[in-house]
């Protein structure tokens, strides 16, 4: 095989296939992410240390200890230095010849665990499903003011990925506008269903289980792949087998079994590449909200639009030739990463 040039048409971009670059997983292995020793007396994220975040809006209590208290398998309260705030103003106005908004949304942290020295390759399927449904209703929450017209749920796994503290976390932004990322994936997936009158990603997942060989771990509900298109080497996309457009709206039993394929994949990806740094993002329909200058926006939404997720390792560097064209270079084809993948276990 030699190199190709891959188009993933969910997100409108190219990415290089480059066999002539390939490297092995245990070549990715200087990614490691060592974790220092830490005082955990310190460590804001710490049973008895609730009082040095601000207070909790909302948490998993099996023992129904009271609010910002020990006792909680899962725990949200805003971030304490916030890139977003409710308080602020949700205006948008020139600056001259720009444009501004005030900064207006909201930001959350998700402790996953009371646990310091556990990570998400160490979770189990109820530990991934906790988190999810925390995801789920915190997302639910949130979309109950009309001003949030989109929330960013995203966990960032090791340093080089953009984890700031050890003990394990995710992160919530609620935004008062829908993503450019977002917003591109809504608009090929809305030219794709009225030309073919089809969800672009259930085609794309129909052909991924015949074809098979990017396939990583399937269950009842649910499909882990590595993208024909992967921007990044080992990425991979984890989406519902049956249409499914909201995130907020999943059912309680489907949360059991994205919790049981999370599991699976981020054990897979741990022990094949040695804890690599990755991103993990969910991708998801925004809520119908009146928007004036997009009177028709959102009609079918929930027919051509297909949540998912998508987790990228971090076991690259991105330099001036992804920088400066938006066409990445995959040292990996996506084949062979599902394969090894596969084997790992």
């Amino acid at each position: 095989m030699s190199s190709e040039i891959r188009f993933d048409y969910l997100n409108n971009r190219w990415s290089v296939i480059s066999i002539e670059r390939s490297r092995r997983p245990r070549g990715y292995a200087v990614s490691i992410y060592e974790e220092p020793t830490t005082d955990l007396s310190k460590c804001p994220f710490e049973y008895g240390n609730e009082d040095k975040t601000p207070p909790e809006v909302f948490s998993i209590r099996p023992d129904g200890s009271p609010p910002n208290t020990p006792g909680w398998k899962v725990r949200v309260f805003p971030n304490k230095y916030p890139a977003l705030r409710l308080e602020n103003p949700n205006n948008r106005e020139s600056d001259g010849f720009f444009e501004k908004m005030g900064g207006f949304g909201a930001h959350e942290v998700v402790v996953e665990t009371p646990d310091h020295f556990k990570h998400t390759q160490d979770f189990d399927s109820q530990e991934h499903y906790q988190m999810f449904y925390t995801f789920r209703e915190r997302m639910r929450a949130l979309y109950l003011d009309l001003r949030i017209k989109y929330v960013h749920i995203f966990k960032n796994h090791g340093r080089e990925a953009g984890k700031s503290l050890v003990h394990s976390h995710s992160q919530l932004l609620a935004l008062p506008m829908i993503p450019p990322r977002v917003d591109i994936q809504i608009s090929q997936s809305r030219s794709y269903f009225r030309h073919k009158e089809r969800c672009y990603l259930c085609d794309e997942i129909k052909f991924e289980l015949k074809e098979i060989k990017r396939v990583v771990y399937e269950n009842s509900d649910y499909i882990a792949y590595c993208p024909y298109g992967s921007l990044y080497p080992f990425q991979i996309r984890i989406a519902p087998k049956h249409h499914y457009h909201d995130f907020s709206t999943i059912e309680e039993v489907k949360l059991r079994t994205l919790g049981e394929i999370m599991e699976q994949v981020v054990k897979r990806l741990h022990k094949a590449l040695i804890n690599p740094p990755f991103n993990m993002v969910v991708y998801t329909s925004p809520p119908v909200r009146d928007i004036p200058v997009y009177p028709d926006y959102f009609v079918g939404i929930q027919y051509f639009y297909h949540w998912h997720i998508e987790i990228m390792p971090r076991i690259t560097t991105l330099a001036g030739f992804e920088l400066g064209t938006d066409i990445y270079i995959n040292p990996t084809p996506p084949e062979e990463a599902a394969k090894f993948l596969i084997e790992v276990v």
